[in-house]
């Protein structure tokens, strides 16, 4: 039995199952002054010992034949918190890239001439990019649908008497059909299925 090879091998197999990367567990590890990245056939006690506390274990439960991975609440507290945090920064940078996609299917049903301010839109928009302050009119899918009225209006949070206002904007034309088509490829199934009952109920009530 070559119990480094396996316990290489398990760890692998657990970091894995975890959605950690090499490099995350090199982080992990940076406190020890171990670079698990580096260990290809060889590991000492120490690095062993180290590899096997971030996951809340002892060395021998990574020597096994029929090793089976840990489920993330029984590892280390820390590792813990580091796989929610790299979780969190993964879903923000995708959710962040997309962001015209977003305001674009918020848009795709106001008819040409429609003017609004940036509030109106990011409060409609999903967690986290709902705390954004602007919108870029000029790039991305939103490129050329919109001009700046260079005239202001409060939104209703506003409460500061000196302060003029967010800029209003007017939509030049209806946003097009492929931009629509576009959007919905980006945006998430969840949230535009959620958005679009939002719609469809606001428009029952202004029925009745």
């Amino acid at each position: 039995m070559n119990i480094p090879l396996i316990f290489l091998k398990n760890v692998e197999i657990a970091r894995e199952h975890l959605g950690l990367s090499a490099n995350d567990i090199d982080n992990l590890l940076n406190q020890y002054h171990i670079k698990y990245s580096s260990l290809k056939k060889k590991v000492s006690i120490e690095a062993a010992y180290y590899i096997s506390k971030i996951f809340n274990r002892i060395i021998e439960d990574f020597i096994n034949d029929n090793f089976h991975p840990f489920e993330l609440n029984t590892v280390n507290i820390e590792t813990q918190q580091y796989i929610q945090h790299k979780t969190t920064n993964e879903k923000t940078k995708v959710i962040s890239g997309f962001i015209n996609a977003y305001v674009i299917i918020i848009i795709k049903n106001f008819p040409k001439g429609s003017q609004f301010i940036n509030s109106d839109i990011i409060s409609k928009l999903p967690p986290i990019l709902n705390l954004e302050t602007s919108i870029d009119w000029t790039s991305g899918l939103l490129k050329g649908l919109v001009k700046n009225t260079n005239t202001f209006r409060k939104s209703e949070n506003d409460k500061e008497p000196r302060n003029r206002g967010e800029a209003i904007y007017e939509l030049k034309m209806e946003v097009p059909e492929h931009t629509i088509m576009k959007a919905i490829k980006k945006v998430d199934a969840q949230w535009l299925k959620e958005f679009e009952e939002k719609i469809s109920d606001g428009k029952k009530r202004n029925s009745i």
